[in-house]
């Protein structure tokens, strides 16, 4: 009994607190409608004020316009300002694609970018051109004539010097076999104090990107402020590869004074680094614009530029670009003769060496017959004839950056007579030879690439895939043959 009257309270007292939480979530429900509807009302005044804000900007705006003069426009200077700003930038960026264009198409032209203070490359630059200075100032070399026979030891020799740049770093510059290039220099119309003048100028002198230059070597190219003498830098396997030919290239140049052999003017080495570079002239040697650039090797794998390559203003074009478009070069029977003899003899002793994948380079230029007529009637006044002709030995002759005096004592290439290059012959129909409007500049280029194991395993894994005569990286006999029977077919 005790249990049950204690019981019934107990339950009752759970009922009463039961109810007190109902009613308290009630309350809070209600509280939180509430809070809703006010923050809903809240909103919808706030977008009603706005409204009627916009509202009463837009009625002062329509009134101001109504007491304005309707004859007089308004004018937004800050917008036409900009709209002017935009159009004027569109414009100079056309005109500066232009000028780009137009300059970097020369055969001079100074490609690249001015090497300069802040380039990753002045250290290397500078030391570069003071051991040049330096290397052509001794006067052992000076107290020797450039038309004294060379020995064997010339070939060997080589000088080095030390000195410290203005930034402090200490460099040495080793210059190889210098009387035997100062000769080579002779040989083409080149004397000490042009060079100097070229090569042993820092201010003006640009590095050429790779991207430019189409090169997949990885090395530095460098060109003279005045656009008629490379530098490139080349791997010390290379360098030594050159010197030990050195004596059979020089003997070939002095024996064969119109070769297309590219033509190498000085060989240095500078440390720190160890980097070897090597001094080449300009294939390009001509103030002319040379509209087209081929780079020929008689392959056809892989030997065509993409459409995005041909954008760029000096794309070099290649073997398959030439066939579907230019497809042979006008030389005339003798000419023609001339050239192809000078060729195999080129091929002939490339191939003596070992060497495989050089290229021809082949640069065009159309000429515009009026101007050089103009031209030439111009020089004629002023007593520079233009021509190179033979009964004009005492004459000064243009033949690109080469000036020949007589023409019988220096070593220009008969390929250079008319502006650095070699016109075009036309033949009329009643078999009448004529001057064409081609002007073509021709060298070989890339010949110390020796026939290697690196070589011929490309030899071996290209040959799985495409035909063995068709690929680059061929042995140098297949490759001069191949060479030589291309240059043949091109030409008419």
């Amino acid at each position: 009994v005790v249990f049950c009257h204690m019981a019934a309270p107990s339950s009752g007292w759970w009922k009463v607190k039961g109810r007190r939480s109902d009613i308290a979530s009630m309350n809070a429900q209600s509280s939180d409608a509430k809070a809703k509807e006010t923050t809903l009302s809240d909103i919808a005044a706030m977008w009603q004020k706005t409204t009627q804000r916009s509202q009463e900007r837009k009625r002062e705006r329509e009134k101001r316009k109504e007491e304005e003069d309707p004859t007089v426009k308004p004018i937004f200077v800050a917008s036409f300002v900009k709209k002017t700003a935009l159009v004027w930038r569109k414009v100079s960026k056309q005109h500066a694609d232009q000028r780009f264009a137009h300059s970097q198409m020369r055969g001079r032209s100074k490609l690249g970018e001015v090497v300069t203070s802040k380039s990753s490359s002045y250290m290397f630059v500078t030391a570069l051109i003071q051991g040049i200075r330096t290397s052509l100032l001794k006067t052992d070399l000076k107290q020797r004539q450039a038309t004294d026979p060379l020995v064997r030891d010339d070939f060997d020799h080589f000088t080095k010097v030390e000195f410290i740049l203005e930034q402090g770093q200490k460099c040495k510059f080793k210059d190889y076999a210098p009387a035997v290039f100062r000769q080579l220099r002779q040989m083409f119309g080149v004397d000490d104090e042009s060079y100097l003048n070229s090569v042993g100028q820092q201010e003006g002198l640009s590095e050429i990107s790779t991207q430019e230059t189409g090169s997949k070597s990885g090395q530095k190219f460098l060109i003279s402020h005045d656009g008629r003498y490379f530098m490139k830098t080349t791997t010390a396997s290379e360098a030594r590869f050159f010197m030990k030919v050195l004596p059979d290239y020089y003997r070939h140049m002095k024996d064969y004074r119109n070769s297309l052999l590219c033509r190498f003017f000085g060989l240095h080495r500078i440390k720190p680094g160890k980097m070897h570079l090597l001094i080449m002239g300009n294939i390009f040697d001509t103030d002319r614009i040379v509209h087209q650039r081929y780079d020929l090797k008689g392959s056809t794998v892989g030997r065509a530029v993409s459409e995005a390559e041909r954008k760029k203003p000096t794309v070099i074009l290649k073997d398959l670009d030439f066939l579907s478009e230019f497809k042979s070069i006008h030389m005339g029977p003798e000419r023609k003769n001339i050239l192809i003899t000078q060729v195999r003899a080129d091929c002939c002793f490339l191939q003596s060496l070992g060497v495989m994948d050089y290229s021809l380079l082949l640069g065009v230029h159309f000429r515009d017959v009026k101007e050089d007529q103009v031209r030439s009637s111009a020089e004629f006044a002023h007593g520079r004839p233009s021509g190179g002709g033979k009964h004009q030995t005492k004459t000064l002759l243009k033949t690109g950056s080469l000036a020949r005096v007589a023409p019988e004592k220096t070593h220009t290439s008969d390929f250079q007579q008319h502006d650095g290059g070699w016109s075009s012959q036309d033949m009329l129909p009643n078999g009448q030879l004529v001057t064409g409007n081609e002007i073509y500049f021709v060298g070989i280029i890339d010949y110390l690439q020796f026939y290697n194991s690196r070589k011929r395993a490309e030899t071996m894994l290209k040959g799985f895939t495409y035909n063995r005569q068709e690929i680059s990286a061929v042995d140098p006999k297949l490759y001069s043959s191949r060479f030589c029977n291309f240059m043949c077919s091109i030409m008419e």
